[in-house]
């Protein structure tokens, strides 16, 4: 079973933003842009992600959007 609190993580952006028509997972996408902004490095990409999994659904949702939305 899935657990709950990661839950937002891991549902499609389309779902999660009323601005995306983008089906990749909220994760994928956060580590995609970590990913580009850290040049590639693993460690400083799993560093933020880390950061998303200490926070509650709501906040996580407005955090991601500060990255992701251009």
């Amino acid at each position: 079973m899935a657990d709950k609190k990661f839950e937002l993580l891991d549902k499609p952006m389309a779902t999660v933003f009323d601005w995306s028509e983008d089906n990749t997972p909220l994760r994928d996408a956060l580590w995609n842009h970590y990913m580009d902004e850290s040049n590639k490095n693993t460690l400083s990409t799993l560093d933020h992600l880390k950061q998303f999994e200490k926070m509650d659904n709501s906040q996580a949702k407005s955090e991601a959007e500060k990255v992701l939305h251009v």
